[in-house]
């Protein structure tokens, strides 16, 4: 076939016409400059079906350095992606190992990396770190050495300010029941339960009485519009239980209504 012209289009590629009927190609410039395209004015149809399997693996190439072009990505996140992009495996192979060769992947460049963002950007504790890095596909092991270097105060003010921000958000449950909440839901941002128990041990709650009074008041309005006498109070003391208030201090409170 015989060569018609080369136009160079976007995206580092030309774009290839034939004098025949046959389709315009559209080729990147390694492609052309590796089988010196440039300087033939015709090419065979088998030489051009190899030309285009090898330009298609080079796009796979593209298509990673193109995903990792604004933020550092694991072997496996560039993996996943290329496979969502139909490349095949062998495709995919070849390209992560060219970024290799090239060093523009370094997975412990990466992982290090991934560390030191979820330290300084988030408030996830070490357990919940290893976790997030493991499904990026890095070593548990590799995790764990780096988050070793990690000071032990960093842990303690990131825990201290996760703690007080849970605190702030919760202004309807008693003292016990928002340790009893802040507990569970620091364990799943990654803290162990002892670190937990021993900051919130130092921290000041406002008075259950105080606040009991405050929500009982409240509930009791709401409720006396379905329910009346032993009903009313018996569903009062029933919510307040379940906001984690003394049965005791509950008795004083729903007299002290009754009283009223």
């Amino acid at each position: 076939m015989k060569i018609k012209s080369y136009k160079k289009i976007k995206n580092n590629c030309y774009q290839i016409s034939f004098s025949s009927n046959h389709e315009d190609v559209i080729l990147f410039a390694d492609i052309i400059l590796k089988y010196n395209l440039l300087l033939k004015k015709e090419i065979d149809e088998k030489e051009l079906q190899k030309i285009m399997k090898e330009n298609f693996q080079m796009s796979c190439y593209y298509k990673a350095l193109q995903y990792i072009s604004k933020k550092n990505r694991s072997k496996k996140e560039i993996s996943a992606y290329l496979k969502k992009e139909n490349f095949k495996e062998e495709d995919i192979v070849t390209s992560i190992r060219l970024l290799e060769e090239k060093k523009i992947i370094d997975e412990e460049a990466c992982l290090e990396a991934f560390v030191h963002d979820q330290v300084a950007l988030k408030l996830f504790g070490p357990k919940k770190i290893i976790q997030k890095g493991v499904e990026l596909g890095f070593l548990e092991e590799r995790l764990e050495q780096c988050l070793d270097t990690i000071p032990a105060l960093v842990w303690k003010e990131k825990l201290e300010h996760l703690i007080t921000k849970k605190l702030n958000a919760n202004h309807k449950d008693s003292s016990f029941r928002i340790k009893e909440k802040i507990v569970f839901s620091c364990m799943q941002e990654g803290y162990s339960k002892e670190e937990i128990i021993e900051l919130l041990s130092g921290m000041e709650f406002s008075k259950d009485q105080e606040f009991l009074q405050r929500e009982a008041n409240k509930m009791f309005k709401k409720l006396s519009r379905n329910y009346q006498g032993t009903e009313l109070f018996y569903q009062l003391k029933r919510k307040l239980l379940q906001k984690g208030f003394v049965s005791s201090d509950i008795a004083s409170v729903i007299e002290e209504l009754k009283n009223s």
